[in-house]
């Protein structure tokens, strides 16, 4: 009997605790308020408006990230003839990217190339997995694959690399990321 009586004194407690709670916090700042999306810069010597497609999609896909044109660029986007489309990453948010055009004569998509190269800016590396709705398959998905959108689990890992705010600087490899 004890333990029913202790059990109820508690239950009144938390409930009388929780009601006391919302009444002096109120009900409109239960949640804290998200935080703010971080800014990253990019430019584009070539493949201009590939890059402003592709900077719309991550910026759709991903909460805590802003892709913006300007400003002091930390991805850096060039076209280039040969040696493959690839990215150098330079921190989270930083990249120095080329676009091979010979990728693009071979039938590749474009935009699904500079949005695959954004992403190793964005932290994410290759899967190389031939599969279409994963965009970092990159080139393995087949010049048919056309899909320049991360998908839920790709977008949601750079939402949580960017989750901090400002301030995040690892990326997961200091490596070339190529088409592959």
């Amino acid at each position: 009997m004890t333990k029913k009586v202790l059990r109820l004194v508690l239950g009144a407690l938390v409930t009388a605790l929780t009601l006391v709670g919302t009444a002096l916090v109120g009900p409109a700042s239960a949640a804290p308020a998200p935080a703010p999306a971080r800014t990253v810069y990019y430019s584009a010597s070539g493949y201009s408006a590939e890059a402003d497609q592709a900077a719309q999609i991550w910026n759709s896909s991903v909460p805590n990230l802003r892709l913006v044109r300007g400003g002091s660029a930390t991805i850096r986007i060039h076209a280039t003839t040969g040696g493959g489309s690839r990215a150098y990453p330079c921190g989270l948010g930083c990249a120095t990217i080329y676009i091979d055009s010979r990728d693009i004569a071979a039938g590749h998509s474009s935009l699904r190339i500079v949005a695959h190269e954004i992403g190793h800016g964005l932290g994410l590396p290759d899967t190389y997995n031939g599969i279409c709705s994963y965009l970092m398959s990159g080139g393995s998905a087949g010049t048919s694959c056309r899909n320049p959108y991360p998908n839920a689990q790709e977008a949601n890992r750079v939402n949580q690399l960017f989750a901090g705010g400002f301030g995040v600087s690892a990326v997961t490899s200091g490596g070339v990321y190529a088409r592959g």
